[in-house]
């Protein structure tokens, strides 16, 4: 981090109370990578956003978004502002926005799990979690995609005991992370965040959290530009402007 980022971070500090950077301390605890969300051509904002709140709620810091036909748009009074707190990847504007999510997670060691009522292999409560995993959640209509389910290194599904077939996509997400989620906190797996991870997030969370940012921020560089522009106290200027100082207070 370059200096003035630092004296920024340190500045931007200053800004918030002591309770809430104890509250950014101890969400940075609970959060982990081990479990991400992948979101494929979910359309409606409302439900995008349900997803993103409980995410956040469950401790997930990453959710991946793969916009085949549908943009990526939230509700702010849903989201309740989450998506400050959360990376979200988009994959978008590409040949193949499925196949390069999935490239990206198995890059990163992700096991891909599919979501879907069709051609069970096992419930959520019986997924291993030993490895990373990469929930997959479809569109409102169609689910999961044929092409990524096929990509899908697991599938599960959730037990239900009523007519209908299927969870509303945001409340099948909520059910399912609180799963995997609380399975993982009580598991002795190593799912917290690195340092270096925890640090980043930090940074972005101070910024996140003081309001009028743009213009803290603005007045922040515009007095380190001030400062850099002024001699230095011990240089011959600044040695003559005390000097002349001097013999004018003795005028007087």
């Amino acid at each position: 981090m370059r200096h003035h980022d630092t004296e920024l971070y340190e500045y931007l500090q200053q800004f918030l109370t002591a309770e809430r950077l104890q509250r950014i301390d101890e969400v940075l605890s609970f959060r982990t990578r081990h479990i991400t969300v992948v979101l494929e051509d979910v359309f409606q904002p409302h439900n995008i956003s349900a997803v993103l709140r409980s995410s956040d709620a469950f401790g997930v810091q990453d959710v991946h978004v793969i916009e085949n036909y549908n943009e990526f748009e939230t509700r702010r009074k849903i989201a309740a502002g989450t998506d400050r707190w959360l990376t979200i990847h988009r994959y978008q504007d590409e040949v193949d926005p499925r196949k390069r999510c999935v490239e990206h997670l198995r890059a990163r060691g992700y096991r891909l799990v599919g979501t879907s009522p069709h051609g069970r292999t096992m419930s959520i409560s019986e997924l291993p979690i030993d490895e990373p995993v990469a929930l997959v959640f479809g569109g409102e209509k169609e689910g999961v995609s044929d092409e990524l389910l096929a990509a899908c290194d697991e599938r599960v599904f959730l037990p239900m005991y009523g007519f209908v077939e299927s969870f509303n996509i945001s409340v099948a997400a909520a059910i399912a992370l609180n799963d995997l989620t609380t399975r993982l906190r009580q598991s002795g797996i190593d799912w917290g965040l690195t340092s270096d991870e925890r640090d980043v997030l930090r940074r972005d969370w101070v910024r996140a959290s003081v309001r009028h940012l743009e213009a803290i921020e603005r007045r922040f560089y515009e007095d380190r530009q001030n400062q850099a522009r002024r001699p230095p106290s011990d240089s011959p200027s600044g040695s003559r402007r005390r000097a002349s100082d001097s013999r004018s207070a003795g005028k007087n």
